[in-house]
C-alpha cells in the first residue's frame, strides 16, 4: 500500500479551508493505460458555483523535483477541462477532446502505474487539492493497466482520498466528460466526446 509522504502532510495541515472549499477537483484518472507508452491525463471540474481564473495555478505529483502541469485561462462552474500527460499520445488516441489546458506536464513527466498524488496549487502556490491514490486494494484495481480508468463516484465525496469514493471507469475513460461524478451532465460542454463514443 502506498504511504501518505511528507508533501501530503504538509498539504494536509497547511490546506486547512482551502481544501474545504473543494472548489477544482480530480474526477478522472488514466495513470497507467493499457497502451505501452502509458496516454496518461487528468480530468478536472469546477465544483463551485463561481468562474475560475487559474492564471497560475499548476498541477504536481508527489516529486517536488518535477515540472509543474501549468494551468491557465477560466473554467465556468460545472466546466469540465484535462490536463494531459503527452499531448501528441494524447491526441492520437482522444482526437475529438478538445476541452484541454494547453499546457502540458513535460516530455518524460508520468504518474507513477503503482500509485501516486495529485496536487492542485492556486496563483499564490496555496495547495488547493491534493488526492493519494493507490493501484492496491481497497482502491479499485480494475483502473491499473487494464484499459479503464479511475472515475469519481461524487463530487459531494466527505473524503476525496477514501478509496470507497472512487470506481473503475470504463475502458479508455472519458477524459473531458462526466460521468458518474455529478447528477446533471449537462454541465459539462466536454459533451461532444458522446459524438465519436
Amino acid at each position: 500500500m502506498r504511504k501518505a509522504t511528507f508533501l501530503a502532510l504538509a498539504l494536509t495541515l497547511v490546506a486547512g479551508a482551502a481544501f474545504a472549499a473543494n472548489e477544482l477537483i480530480v474526477t478522472e484518472i488514466m495513470y497507467n493505460s493499457i497502451e505501452a507508452t502509458d496516454v496518461e491525463w487528468i480530468e478536472l471540474y469546477n465544483n463551485s458555483s463561481a468562474t475560475l481564473d487559474l492564471t497560475g495555478w499548476y498541477v504536481l505529483d508527489d516529486d517536488l523535483g518535477h515540472t509543474p502541469a501549468a494551468l491557465s485561462g477560466t473554467m465556468a462552474p460545472g466546466e469540465v477541462k484535462v490536463v494531459v500527460g503527452t499531448m501528441a499520445t494524447f491526441t492520437a488516441k482522444y482526437p475529438a477532446v478538445t476541452n484541454y489546458f494547453p499546457a502540458t506536464f513535460q516530455p518524460g513527466f508520468s504518474f507513477n502505474n503503482s500509485g501516486d498524488q495529485i496536487n492542485i496549487f492556486d496563483a499564490a502556490a496555496q495547495p488547493v487539492y491534493a488526492l493519494i491514490f493507490d493501484d492496491t486494494a481497497p482502491w479499485p484495481t480494475g483502473a491499473d493497466g487494464s484499459g479503464p480508468s479511475l472515475l469519481l463516484l461524487s463530487n459531494n465525496c466527505a473524503n476525496f482520498n477514501d478509496a470507497a469514493c472512487w470506481t473503475v471507469g470504463i475502458t479508455d475513460g472519458t477524459p473531458g466528460v462526466l460521468t458518474q461524478t455529478v447528477g446533471n451532465e449537462d454541465l459539462s460542454w466536454g459533451l461532444v466526446k458522446g459524438l465519436y463514443r
